[in-house]
């Protein structure tokens, strides 16, 4: 496909094709979204709702919303909208959402998680931004109170696993780093410094515990202290999450006019596009699931989310630099990822494959969306710039 013709071919594909494919297939009548479909495109029947899910979904059809899906979009994200206003846990004082629930609200795992949080605090940023909400920044804003107020680290820095405090370990940069994505979306929605206030602590801390200085790659687990995890969790890399951290330092970069991290975004894309990408077989240049600190591959299975966010690295290396083989190969990938991952339907995907593309995973889980929209939308973004 001749590049000129690429961004046209892919908001078609994205808000034509994907977008209304889900938005007719993903929604409860009874509340809330479904969390997953099968191959066939059929939801899953499941009597719990995950809130990290729910956060997801919202947060796609408000994007959906704001970049012209129109008003079937807005709909989707106000039913979303309404699972989560209901579902908060107002028990004295705000005390976040559970991680899952019934449709009808009982409570099935009782924790909050900060990974989750940390989604609804981005849902309820794109939520404003598509409707105007003033009740969705509320939410954002007691969200991270409560996060800060109950669940925040005051001696080591960042914030604990989950709430009610458990001394759950390893603990992992993968909540931060969302929390990261939030507090930055919530900035762009509000412009209010706090957020941005917000964002520059949790940046501080990937600087100072996440990144390993031998190699510029991006740790997982860790101890209390943020030390690296003993044994094997202290040496695992996940190619995608070095990619998404590279979306997010340019998006940092640019808001905060910080050039000075330029350095830590140049690493993790080299380290993810060096050790990260299968350089044989049928998938070659697809992200593998997990290598470690020695470049080894210690899981060969490849899932949808790390190429998506692939995508964003290449586009945010495009942004940094003006090279414009970095836009080539976002492009690439997404040829790639629709090749080898989606069905003959265009909007529907195998979550999971083996090295050779063998299917390993029979249902889409519906929280997967958030990465297949993100980065189509970033595409569009890109070539839809002034």
């Amino acid at each position: 496909m001749p590049a000129s013709s690429v961004p046209h071919a892919t908001r078609s594909w994205l808000m034509d094709q994907v977008c209304p494919y889900w938005a007719s297939r993903i929604v409860d009548p009874d509340g809330g979204f479904f969390e997953s479909l099968d191959a066939q495109g059929r939801p899953v029947a499941s009597a719990t709702r995950t809130v990290l899910s729910q956060a997801r979904l919202t947060y796609v059809f408000s994007h959906a919303a704001v970049v012209g899906g129109g008003l079937k979009m807005r709909h989707c994200a106000d039913h979303g909208f309404e699972l989560i206003r209901r579902a908060s846990v107002i028990n004295g004082s705000f005390e976040g959402w559970h991680r899952s629930t019934t449709v009808d609200g009982a409570v099935v795992d009782a924790a909050r998680d900060t990974y989750d949080q940390a989604f609804v605090i981005f849902a309820m940023a794109w939520y404003h931004r598509a409707t105007g909400s003033a009740q969705a920044l509320d939410l954002a804003e007691q969200a991270y109170w409560f996060l800060e107020n109950h669940v925040a680290d005051r001696v080591h820095g960042g914030f604990f696993e989950e709430f009610p405090l458990t001394g759950k370990l390893p603990r992992r940069q993968n909540p931060h780093m969302h929390l990261l994505e939030a507090t930055l979306a919530t900035y762009q929605a509000t412009g209010n410094p706090v957020w941005m206030e917000r964002a520059s602590k949790l940046v501080a801390l990937f600087t100072d515990a996440f990144v390993d200085p031998d190699t510029g790659a991006l740790a997982e687990y860790f101890d209390i202290a943020w030390n690296r995890a003993e044994g094997m969790p202290g040496t695992l890399r996940e190619p995608g999450h070095q990619f998404e951290w590279v979306w997010l330092l340019g998006q940092f970069m640019r808001q905060a006019a910080r050039p000075d991290l330029e350095g830590h975004a140049q690493r993790l894309f080299a380290f993810g596009t060096q050790h990260g990408l299968d350089t044989a077989g049928p998938l070659k240049g697809v992200a593998f699931d997990v290598v470690d600190n020695h470049a080894s591959v210690v899981a060969d299975s490849k899932l949808v989310w790390p190429q998506t966010e692939y995508i964003k690295a290449c586009i945010a290396r495009f942004e940094a630099t003006g090279d414009t083989s970095f836009r080539q190969q976002a492009y690439a990938h997404l040829t790639s990822l629709r090749r080898h991952f989606f069905y003959a339907d265009g909007a529907n995907w195998v979550n999971q494959v083996e090295r050779n593309g063998a299917p390993l995973v029979e249902q889409t889980p519906s929280r997967v969306l958030y990465h297949v929209f993100l980065a189509g939308a970033e595409l569009i973004r890109m070539e839809e710039m002034p």
